[in-house]
């Protein structure tokens, strides 16, 4: 049985240092902050590694989210969103999900057709 982890655990050993290590990855892309700080990068990180359970699947997602925030020209603002968005939706379909946000909206505009393409391409490989 896999033991969870707990916010305690996040102070010492292997998961604050790949915390650490994931920050200081953010902070290396030299993304515009808009006002987030290193604390708020930590603390997503952090959210992030407690809603996955897993170190292995939090780091990809960071370093994915981080390489498609270079790639698009975006801020840490929409990293911190878009992180916060991996976590809801870690542990459902992620095109059944995405589908049903499109589905759900009143209306479609280019920003939200936009935001679907980022988000169903994250993952896949070039």
């Amino acid at each position: 049985m896999k033991l969870r982890i707990r916010p305690d655990d996040l102070k010492t050993g292997p998961y604050h240092e790949l915390i650490q290590n994931l920050t200081q990855q953010w902070i290396r892309t030299g993304l515009p902050s808009q006002g987030l700080t290193e604390t708020d990068y930590r603390l997503t990180i952090r959210t992030l590694l407690l809603t996955t359970q897993d170190a292995d699947r939090t780091s990809a997602i960071v370093q994915a989210v981080l390489a498609q925030a270079a790639a698009l020209q975006k801020t840490s603002v929409w990293v911190d969103q878009e992180l916060k968005f991996e976590g809801m939706i870690e542990g459902v379909d992620r095109a059944d999900f995405l589908l049903l946000d499109l589905q759900q909206a009143d209306k479609l505009d280019d920003t939200m057709l936009d935001s679907y393409n980022e988000r169903i391409n994250r993952f896949s490989s070039k």
